[in-house]
């Protein structure tokens, strides 16, 4: 080959070589212009929204629903209206446990990324609630401390916090408050109430019943009053009425006197002006009427239950003693069905004992009597034929309707009934204010004869602390202790009125 040939070749190689290349050159310029447009003229981004709150706040108990989230790639000029990315979601709510939870969302499209987290928040602002336990018509007796009824205590999330719970005893009302682990607090408030069922008494010194001859002078012996709650109302006590010595008559001095809580009490004291004194009537036995043998000693109990019948049970189940309780209404009335339980006899002596009302007629006297028996049946499911008439039936406190006792003793014998009264006075409704004295009243009369029916109240305190010593002395001395039926002696007193 010629060396023009050559060089010809050689130049046409060149050409093609430079053709070949002008593609090559203008596909890497287009390229660069594509990428330069796509990448920096056109914008590119990866938005991930939330649905619903960023930071959710739920309340225990609430369900948790996910909102989800939702991811678009956006192109300023080539995709302006975005394509739809998916949404990876991790992390979960625990619903039933309090405390924060983290929900990470995330996107990916190419080499964009995107993350978004929501707070979910778990809590509990629902504060425990206080349940007291009430006795409908329950009271405190003002000097006593309040019995705690009950309360519980519950929280939503905790649940029993009964024991958590704090109490402040005040006065007159008892705060209690508990807080849940949120600190949550609840607070309720129990009012005490105070209520004082139980009456004054009127103690009258000397008797209560005076017999003066015309134109003697009459002297006032004296009384006092006292209360369970207000102490000393001696200087309380009303008197109304007179005594004119220079007539011959019956004359009244009412004593009375009222608590703070209303509760009142009247004692009577009846003097009598006469030339000659009349001689008493006769008492009959009543029908069926024996007298046991050997030496008894029947004890028997006036105007309860009361605060002291309790501890009365006690003394006589430890000496095995069996007893009789005349009982009134009191708000210890519940105590009826254990006097019974435990083999005493239970007697009606008055539902009101308001002597004013007792002894206004024979209609007023049954009527007291049935709600005093109706009391007795429904304690303890038990009738009885056995009672006491207020005041004995030697009253003369019924004086205001003359002859009334003697209609009434009667008339109660007359329906089956059998009323007793006693030949042993404790005087523990008088003078006798401690229990050696009132020891001391029994056991002297006691000594007189040889069948005794004693008289007691067991709503005096001291009183009741003399029963043991009553019992020690009759066992060792040979007397025996028997309860009151419907065979036994009744000690009826000579009528006055």
């Amino acid at each position: 080959m010629d060396p023009f040939e050559k060089q010809m070749r050689k130049r046409r190689q060149r050409q093609l070589r430079l053709f070949l290349l002008i593609p090559v050159l203008l596909a890497l310029l287009i390229g660069c212009g594509v990428y330069v447009y796509t990448y920096h003229i056109n914008q590119f981004r990866l938005e991930l929204t939330l649905n619903g709150e960023e930071e959710m706040i739920l309340e225990y108990g609430q369900s948790y629903e996910e909102p989800g989230a939702a991811a678009r790639f956006y192109g300023t000029h080539l995709i302006p209206g975005g394509v739809e990315v998916d949404v990876r979601t991790e992390g979960t709510v625990d619903e039933h446990r309090l405390g924060t939870y983290r929900i990470r969302y995330g996107a990916s499209h190419e080499r964009w990324h995107a993350e978004r987290i929501r707070t979910v928040e778990i809590i509990d602002s629902v504060p425990p609630r206080i349940w007291l336990a009430e006795t409908p018509g329950s009271y405190v007796i003002p000097g006593d401390t309040y019995r705690e009824e009950g309360f519980m205590a519950r929280d939503n999330y905790d649940g029993d916090l009964t024991d958590r719970v704090k109490k402040t005893v005040l006065k007159d009302k008892i705060i209690y408050e508990v807080e849940d682990s949120s600190g949550n607090e609840a607070k309720v408030i129990r009012d005490i109430v105070y209520y004082d069922p139980i009456p004054p008494v009127i103690y009258l010194e000397g008797d209560s019943e005076i017999t003066l001859k015309a134109g003697q002078h009459y002297e006032e012996p004296g009384y006092s009053a006292s209360d369970n709650c207000d102490g000393n109302l001696t200087g309380q006590v009303q008197i109304s009425g007179s005594v004119d010595t220079d007539k011959p008559g019956t004359y009244q001095l009412i004593y009375y006197v009222e608590d703070r809580y209303g509760n009142s009490d009247t004692e009577v004291r009846e003097i009598r002006v006469k030339e000659k004194p009349k001689p008493k009537p006769a008492v009959k036995p009543q029908q069926n009427e024996v007298t046991p043998s050997g030496k008894v000693i029947y004890l028997t109990f006036d105007d309860g239950p009361s605060t002291h019948t309790e501890q009365l049970l006690e003394i006589l189940k430890k000496y095995d003693v069996k007893a009789t309780f005349f009982v009134v209404k009191t708000g210890y009335s519940h105590l009826i069905g254990d006097i019974v339980a435990q083999g005493h006899s239970v007697a009606a002596h008055t539902y009101s004992h308001d002597y004013r009302k007792i002894y206004a007629s024979e209609e007023a006297y049954f009527q007291d009597l049935q709600k005093i028996l109706n009391l007795i049946e429904d304690r303890s499911g038990t009738d009885t034929k056995l009672l006491r008439f207020p005041g004995g039936s030697s009253n003369t406190i019924s004086g205001f309707n003359e002859g009334i006792m003697s209609r009434l003793t009667h008339e109660v014998v007359k329906r089956g009934y059998r009323y007793f009264d006693w030949n042993v006075d404790s005087n523990d409704a008088g003078g006798a204010k401690t229990a050696q004295k009132v020891y001391e009243n029994v056991i002297n009369g006691v000594q007189r004869q040889r069948v005794s029916i004693v008289l007691q109240h067991d709503i005096k305190g001291y009183s009741v602390e003399a029963v043991e010593m009553i019992i020690q002395w009759g066992l060792e001395n040979g007397y025996s202790f028997r309860a009151l039926d419907e065979n036994s002696p009744t000690a009826a007193h000579d009528i006055r009125n």
